[in-house]
């Protein structure tokens, strides 16, 4: 299969059409100057196969239900007769039909499944959710965007007046929400991109580490910035509500990375001290800072990193993140330095700092204060909110009622009353996130039922991310993550762990499989038919609606 690059940049989205099956037109004037900018790109970038087409190797085709090896994609019954779609392995790339008879390309989006990892997110691809195998294995799903005008211009001057493409093109994340993964797989819409999927573990070590109370030397030996420590000496417990955490997706390959960083008290663009990205869903460390070496996120995509070297010596360095990777990608570097020139004190690298060029005081200014303007106020969270109620050391003859709990609830917490096995559940979410048509899921919940008219706490369950919400299904509770699921009922005024099961790979990428049923541990079975049929159970279910706390 031929490898298809996709070209990273800041601002503006350029570079290779998905399926390159556009003919050949002009660009508008408007366009003219980014088109060349894409070309001259294109001719310094790294030499690579060839991915276009000519239009004769492509068959279009019209059929409303688009198959591929993997997944089939059922279109809405607007789109009959105004779309063309073109089939290639595991990528359907869809067209305006009009647009493109027209001459226009009419390429609105694509979509695949990187099955052998061939496409690079970032720039004209973004991920937008995983497909689960039979096998256990995780494959990316991507949707890929035109890189320039693609409908009918000549007769539309904008998109939104070429009404047929613009619907195409708006309606993208629907149609690949719809997907289906063939029989025996799952298509998970979301998996895989959401912060709260994928760093838990590090939020939940860093949140420890604040509660530990380590000082600024600590955080440093441990690859943080020690300004969080220097908070904790100086505030105590209550530095746990200005240091924030964030998600935000500044690689632009639609993963969102983690940002920490301290919140501040006016509408300031937010100070980040660390940033996390994923490598092959692991989270890993891309920089740290200090008050005089910190970060700003950037509007669009990147980071801008401002060190201070004194007086007359300060820097403002601009990166991009490499997709998959923790690998800088410097945009430029602008540099106020009095010691080296009284004089004429700016510069410009567009090499690291490994070279230096002079610039005028006016062209320093206008670039500083443009890359200023894109300094993002992110919505930092308190790291507070992430520290649930321990229930367990809670004196709940307090509460007469599951009602009066609620008093106590922290602003986000959700809540929610559903029969399991044979009684009512209480179900208490630490936090909430949007589920699908309005409704509010959540990965964890503490457990409680009314025993004798007194609340008893039962115990508290947890998925391992957003595409796994605390569900229901025939008297069962099931959590779970990406290799395991965990199934609960509740008898007799406890909770019982119905059955289990899971997966664990070694080095070399074997599974070993593992079930338990009736409370009993866990042991090696011969294959993952446990495993899946489980996850048939869950994804079957229902997740829990919970109501959230306001205020």
């Amino acid at each position: 299969m031929k490898r298809r690059i996709a070209l990273l940049m800041v601002g503006v989205m350029f570079g290779l059409t998905a399926c390159g099956t556009q003919q050949a037109v002009e660009a508008p004037a408007e366009q003219a100057q980014e088109t060349e900018a894409a070309q001259e790109v294109a001719e310094q970038a790294p030499e690579t196969e060839e991915v276009s087409e000519s239009d004769e190797d492509i068959t279009y085709v019209e059929d409303m239900v688009l198959s591929t090896d993997l997944y089939s994609i059922t279109m809405p019954e607007e789109f009959k007769g105004k779309f063309l779609a073109y089939i290639n392995g595991n990528e359907i790339s869809f067209y305006d039909k009009a647009s493109n008879e027209a001459g226009f390309g009419g390429y609105a989006f694509s979509v695949v499944a990187d099955v052998d990892k061939n496409y690079i997110a970032g720039g004209m691809y973004t991920k937008v959710g995983e497909i689960m195998t039979s096998d256990g294995q995780y494959i990316d799903v991507l949707k890929g965007y035109p890189s320039d005008v693609q409908w009918d211009y000549v007769t539309y001057p904008d998109m939104e007046s070429a009404e047929d493409y613009n619907k195409l093109y708006q309606a993208t994340d629907s149609i690949i929400e719809s997907l289906e993964a063939k029989e025996g797989s799952y298509f998970m819409y979301g998996a895989g991109i959401k912060g709260e999927d994928l760093y838990f573990v590090t939020l939940d070590s860093f949140v420890q580490a604040c509660q530990e109370g380590w000082d600024a030397a600590k955080f440093e030996e441990n690859g943080l910035s020690p300004e969080y420590g220097a908070l904790i000496q100086n505030e105590g417990e209550k530095a746990l509500d200005k240091i924030g955490y964030a998600y935000k997706d500044i690689s632009s390959d639609g993963v969102d990375e983690l940002l920490f960083g301290i919140i501040g008290d006016s509408n300031e663009p937010s100070v980040v001290y660390d940033i996390f990205t994923t490598i092959n869903k692991e989270s890993a460390h891309v920089i740290s800072g200090t008050s005089r070496n910190r970060c700003y996120a950037l509007e669009y995509s990147g980071f801008a990193n401002v060190t201070s070297g004194g007086a007359n010596e300060n820097q403002v360095a601009l990166y991009d993140i490499e997709p998959g990777t923790t690998n800088l990608m410097q945009q430029f570097t602008l540099k106020y330095d009095g010691y080296e020139d009284e004089k004429n004190p700016w510069f410009v690298s567009y090499d690291d700092g490994a070279t230096w060029e002079s610039m005028t005081e006016e062209d320093y200014t206008d670039r500083l204060k443009m890359t200023e303007e894109r300094y993002l106020n992110l919505d930092f969270k308190p790291i507070s909110d992430l520290i649930p109620i321990d229930y367990s050391k809670v004196d709940l003859s307090k509460y007469a009622t599951f009602t009066k709990m609620i008093d106590d609830f922290k602003l986000g917490m959700g809540y929610a009353n559903e029969p399991v096995g044979d009684t009512d559940v209480f179900f208490v979410a630490s936090g909430c996130y949007d589920g699908e048509n309005g409704t509010k899921n959540a990965i964890d919940s503490s457990l409680f039922i009314y025993d004798n008219d007194k609340i008893v706490f039962l115990d508290q369950i947890a998925s391992s991310g957003t595409a796994y919400p605390v569900s229901l299904n025939d008297g069962f509770i099931y959590v779970g993550g990406h290799h395991n699921v965990f199934k609960y009922t509740v008898k007799e005024g406890k909770l019982i762990l119905s059955e289990e099961a899971s997966e664990v790979f070694d080095s070399a990428g074997n599974a070993t499989y593992y079930y338990g049923a009736d409370g009993a541990k866990a042991q090696e079975v011969k294959d993952n038919s446990d495993l899946t049929r489980l996850f048939d159970e869950f994804f079957a279910g229902k997740p829990v609606e919970y109501s959230v706390v306001q205020d």
